[in-house]
């Protein structure tokens, strides 16, 4: 017997939209993702000539008679549990496909006309926090190396700072927003049953990437020093950094594979393998910083990140085989979606495949370009100033990740409302967000602004460094209020 069609369910996760948000190694990440800026509807254009796909996209959410399998339809059904209850409706059975009639039943009732402000707190705080701990451990993969480096003075924390801000703005833009292209082409060619065209998109798109970035790569070897002194007036300054660039750059090979293998799997539904790599990957980063920074001084810090690049895509690599399919949203394993290496066939048919990466990549270069242009300012007002700089930056993107965390939180629960029909209830858990949201501010705020020199003297022993970053923390906290705000209302808004 067919499962009814639902029309008031809850059915967006966390998980997704944690997985699929684009983050830099140095930076903040917005609550838009590229593809959200692309028309992904069922324009069969999007597919290369040759590789035509005919059949409708997959539906973005399992069916009905799916939701046993997904762990994602599970965590919806535990909503609409918990809301059943908080309304005094029974729901005793523990069968998925009753929780889901009840609350189809009490939603065309009128029985859950709104919710109370203490439950969608409670639901809020209880989201947020495994995407707090999500998006710190994803920021501490390039702020490890400020931490590490900063205590050996400050002529190497402003290198760290200028070398990353160059690799950012020259390499890590143009690899996230190129793979961005397969947030399209790959759920519509899984969507549409041709499996194998996933890996063929993935293929092309490391082809495309390797393409663009040896070159790159050649002059950050090679080249690297020239390159920064057109920035960097400091000749001391600029050497570490453009050593800094030499040996990252052995590791950006492994991070383009990471990304585009993430997508691969994302594509897939499948978002725990690349969690489970981060939550290896970003305390070994942490530890091999600090060890390789002892051991080796300045240098250590690149060649750590370099390590820790090829650790992840190896560990991407082994999750993806060791990944049992009953563990999937689809119960199909990512092998399917595989036909062997593509060599010759991965050098063409570009042309999709280019006209989706250009916008993604435009789109990230300018949000990287509009962060990292105070690094680039602050390097023409001195080495201490770029370093103080370096460690204030750094702070905002790591309180920044609580108020983004809740955002989405925000965001998903008002889809959800929104989706099942219950308008009033969206209205109130929006509400609830923004107070939530102005309440954390403040708190980011405070910590910020009485412990300035605690939080200094983590990064540096520099006394010129701690001073000068003392006198622009009350700015770093006061900021907290209106990144805070903005975080939040963008999640209420990103519907």
């Amino acid at each position: 017997m067919s499962s009814p069609e639902w029309t008031h369910q809850l059915t967006h996760s966390n998980t997704k939209r944690r997985a699929s948000t684009v983050f830099g190694s140095v930076g903040k990440q917005g609550l838009f993702v590229p593809s959200d800026f692309l028309h992904q509807s069922e324009d069969k254009s999007l597919a290369i000539d040759d590789e035509e796909i005919t059949q409708p996209l997959l539906p973005p959410f399992p069916r009905e008679s799916d939701r046993r399998r997904s762990s994602y339809s599970a965590i919806a059904i535990d909503e609409e549990r918990e809301i059943l209850r908080s309304h005094h409706i029974k729901v005793d059975n523990r069968n998925d496909e009753y929780i889901a009639s009840t609350f189809e039943d009490a939603v065309q009732n009128g029985k859950l006309k709104t919710t109370s402000r203490s439950l969608e707190l409670a639901s809020l705080i209880r989201s947020s926090i495994p995407l707090v701990c999500t998006f710190l451990l994803q920021n501490s993969l390039s702020t490890v190396s400020v931490f590490s480096v900063g205590h050996l003075g400050a002529v190497e924390l402003a290198a760290v700072s200028m070398g990353s801000m160059t690799a950012n703005i020259t390499g890590y833009a143009t690899i996230q927003g190129i793979a961005t292209a397969l947030d399209t082409l790959c759920p519509q060619a899984f969507g549409a049953g041709r499996y194998q065209l996933v890996g063929d998109y993935m293929q092309k798109c490391i082809a495309l990437i390797f393409t663009l970035i040896i070159p790159l790569l050649i002059v950050w070897i090679f080249f690297g020093y020239q390159l920064i002194t057109l920035l960097l007036p400091d000749r001391s300054t600029a050497y570490l950094a453009a050593m800094y660039l030499k040996y990252i750059s052995f590791g950006i090979p492994a991070y383009v594979l990471f990304e585009c293998g993430k997508r691969f799997l994302q594509a897939q539904g499948i978002y725990h393998v690349a969690t489970y790599v981060l939550l290896f990957a970003a305390p070994l980063n942490l530890a091999m910083n600090i060890v390789f920074v002892r051991l080796y001084g300045y240098l250590g810090a690149p060649v750590a990140v370099a390590i820790n690049y090829w650790l992840m895509a190896i560990g991407l690599l082994i999750g993806t085989m060791l990944l049992d399919e009953r563990s999937t949203n689809t119960g199909i394993h990512p092998s399917k979606c595989w036909n062997g290496f593509q060599f010759r066939k991965s050098f063409q048919g570009w042309r999709k495949l280019v006209s989706l990466a250009v916008p993604g990549w435009v789109m990230l270069e300018a949000e990287f370009l509009a962060f990292e242009i105070l690094t680039l300012m602050a390097s023409y007002l001195g080495t201490y100033e770029l370093a103080a700089q370096s460690i204030g930056s750094t702070m905002a993107s790591l309180t920044y990740q609580v108020p983004f965390a809740m955002g989405i939180a925000a965001s998903t629960r008002i889809a959800n409302y929104l989706g099942a029909g219950l308008a009033n209830c969206a209205q109130v858990t929006g509400e609830v967000a923004l107070l939530f949201g102005f309440a954390v501010s403040l708190i980011n705020f405070l910590a910020l602004y009485t412990l300035q020199r605690p939080i200094a003297i983590l990064f540096t022993n520099d006394e010129s460094v701690i001073s000068l970053l003392h006198d622009i923390m009350w700015l770093v906290a006061l900021m907290q209020v209106s990144d805070a705000m903005n975080a939040n209302s963008a999640g209420c808004s990103n519907i």
